[in-house]
């Protein structure tokens, strides 16, 4: 999953780049492999939360700060989604729904890599005290 993010969240910085002046070629290609991981990383989320929200509720009382940025990231990650989604099948353009979906895809960048960083300790002491 995280190798689906950190491709999805580049490729998006590169395609917006576009308004910034820089154009990187070729552009239909970034597109295809924007939305083949971006939908990718959609499938493999659903999974990942399948795994881990029981374990997720039986913490919120201990881990806050953890159980509100991993709901403020499932919050970005649905509204990322929607707003790519609606871009990609809409058949007109509409403005400025390209810009909301950039900025609501480097807010949910920025709260998954606060959830990698504060869940892969209490993961890894998961892990190895189920091994004893």
């Amino acid at each position: 999953m995280v190798i689906t993010f950190a491709v999805t969240l580049v490729v998006g910085i590169m395609l917006h780049l576009k308004s910034h002046g820089l154009l990187i070629q070729p552009r239909d290609v970034l597109k295809i492999v924007h939305w083949i991981f971006g939908y990718a990383m959609t499938v493999l989320l659903i999974i990942h939360w399948s795994q881990f929200r029981n374990m997720l509720n039986a913490l919120k009382n201990r881990f806050r700060w953890f159980y509100a940025d991993t709901w403020l990231l499932i919050v970005l990650f649905i509204a990322t989604l929607l707003t790519g989604t609606v871009k990609l099948l809409s058949p007109v353009k509409i403005p400025h729904l390209g810009l909301w979906h950039y900025w609501m895809g480097l807010a949910m960048g920025v709260a998954a890599i606060i959830h990698l960083v504060r869940g892969l300790p209490s993961w890894n002491r998961m892990r190895k005290s189920g091994r004893k």
